[in-house]
């Protein structure tokens, strides 16, 4: 029994109908991604542009190397449109399994990459967290099942019109360790850096807020301006400490054990699966932070054991024969779920074995990508002495630094733009940017005398926020440029831009108080 749990470890099978789902699932959310980054039409398309009037200056990027220059262009608003346009039918051939092989894959990747490095301002840790796993489905079969191109040859070869049990049977094992592992390593990753890798391997780890005694990181994350909704929970968890406490400890248990458990509990996958699902869940409720919580959502299903399509397919192809295809007389319905489990892997070695062998190619890249993933996710915890200084994920956007909520914050800020039209003044700009054209005065008054803890509804969306989280902080020049910029595209006459700078205070006391005098910025249009 040993023996088989750990031979079933170390197969890791991976059935084909979770990457199909994961699949599907990637390919609407690209969609939606490419949308929601356009939404606001001129402005939104701007950020991505390189001419006079675009929001970042040409120089105003991180990737400095020939290469990323080429890869990362940003140019015209006509290419940019061609860009997206591209990546948009590349997502849908994906999400349908359409045309969907190598090469297309890995043109969808390299599109998607470069959509998410030619404007970094709203760039967040679900963007690096999704390429990553889109790099290995380019390894993967997941347009094996649930595509047109599946249903094509389904229906083309006629022993496969019934249902098919052997579902785990991929060649490139290494690549299933790799898409699993990469899951394991971001959520490692994440808790490491907010504990041992800011305060070692020593009782000092247990400064951290995210650890007994303290506890407190869900409280600082709810009480900050940024992505915090306000809604009747979120203000039932500020009000009550002992439960943002239990909530921290939990989020910490789920996210440092539930991906490990996910290797090791064979038939039982679906339990660690659904704590993790039920985590990013539960965040999208409490904060306004879409894209990575429908990443972390949507990454859970590739965990889904083959018992559980299996029961599903069944009763499905019961009601809907004509369409599922018949089920064989030896259901998995009759068997219990471990001796599901075993039973498929068991057919497909048989399976394996009475096929004639025949020489196969050896996934050199998929080793490469497998050993860089390991390697780098060492280095950066200083593990090992990198070996490239990290270049090679920096070149590839495949690095295995990860930060996610580090913290959590203790400060916060929240930017109100403002522009004079038609000789009213302190119109609000990212209403009119939000409803296209609506006229909405701001009380500037009580703007800087009150506090605004629900500031996250005003930005027009959940990335706008995100880029002006850190505005002007780092680039000095940057909100006069943006400012100069939005006067050609808007008929305002004067634009002004205030960033208010708060302290998160500690559990007991008020949520903020001002920490510094507002910092504003001016142009006449």
């Amino acid at each position: 029994m040993k023996k088989s749990a750990n031979k079933l470890f170390w197969h890791q099978d991976q059935d084909l109908r979770s990457l199909a789902a994961f699949r599907i699932l990637a390919g609407f959310y690209l969609i939606y991604d490419i949308f929601s980054r356009l939404q606001h039409g001129r402005f939104s398309l701007r950020w991505y542009t390189s001419t006079e009037h675009s929001f970042l200056d040409p120089d105003d990027t991180p990737h400095r190397s020939p290469v990323h220059r080429i890869w990362f262009y940003r140019g015209s608003e006509e290419l940019q449109l061609c860009l997206f346009a591209l990546t948009l039918l590349l997502s849908i051939s994906f999400a349908v399994g359409y045309k969907c092989n190598v090469l297309t894959k890995t043109l969808l990747w390299m599109n998607v990459v470069a959509m998410q490095c030619r404007c970094m301002p709203p760039h967040d840790g679900s963007d690096t967290y999704f390429r990553h796993l889109l790099l290995w489905c380019i390894q993967l079969p997941v347009e094996k099942v649930w595509g047109i191109d599946a249903v094509r040859n389904r229906n083309s070869t006629p022993q496969q019109k019934t249902l098919n049990c052997h579902t785990t049977a991929i060649e490139n094992r290494t690549a299933v360790w790799g898409i699993r592992l990469q899951m394991v390593i971001m959520y490692l990753g994440t808790i490491m850096n907010r504990t041992v890798d800011k305060y070692g391997y020593s009782t000092a780890i247990f400064n951290s807020k995210w650890l007994p005694p303290r506890l407190t990181a869900v409280h600082y994350a709810l009480n900050a301006s940024f992505s915090t909704r306000e809604c009747w929970l979120g203000d039932f968890v500020r009000s009550n400490l002992r439960l943002s406490q239990f909530m921290t400890f939990t989020a910490m248990l789920m996210e440092g054990f539930a991906p490990i458990l996910c290797l090791v509990m064979g038939d039982n996958i679906h339990i660690p699966a659904f704590l993790l699902f039920k985590l990013h869940f539960g965040l999208l409720v409490l904060m306004n932070l879409p894209n990575w919580q429908i990443v972390g959502m949507i990454s859970s299903v590739i965990w889904i054991p083959s018992w559980a399509w299996h029961k599903l397919q069944y009763k499905l192809a019961m009601r809907l024969p004509k369409i599922m295809g018949v089920p064989p007389p030896s259901s998995p319905m009759s068997l219990e779920k471990k001796d599901m489990v075993v039973d498929t892997h068991e057919n497909n070695e048989s399976m394996e074995q009475k096929k004639a062998p025949k020489r196969r190619r050896r996934p050199y890249l998929t080793y490469f990508f497998f050993t860089y993933m390991l390697l780098d996710f060492a280095g950066n915890r200083s593990w090992i002495r990198k070996l490239d200084s990290g270049d090679i994920g920096e070149f590839l956007r495949f690095s295995q630094y990860w930060v996610m909520f580090n913290g959590p914050p203790t400060t916060s800020s929240q930017v109100m733009l403002t522009g004079a039209l038609d000789g009213q003044e302190n119109i609000n700009v990212w209403e009119w940017i939000k409803t296209n054209g609506n006229i909405e005065v701001v009380d500037m008054v009580s703007f800087e005398q009150n506090i605004w803890t629900n500031f996250t509804h005003v930005y027009p969306s959940a990335r706008i926020e995100r880029t002006f989280s850190e505005w002007g902080d780092k680039v000095p020049d940057r909100s006069e440029h943006f400012l100069n910029s939005l006067c050609h595209l808007y008929p305002f006459e004067k634009l002004s831009l205030r960033i208010q700078y708060f302290t998160i205070l500690p559990p007991g006391r008020e949520r903020l108080k001002r920490s510094r005098s507002d910092r504003i910025k001016e142009v006449a249009c």
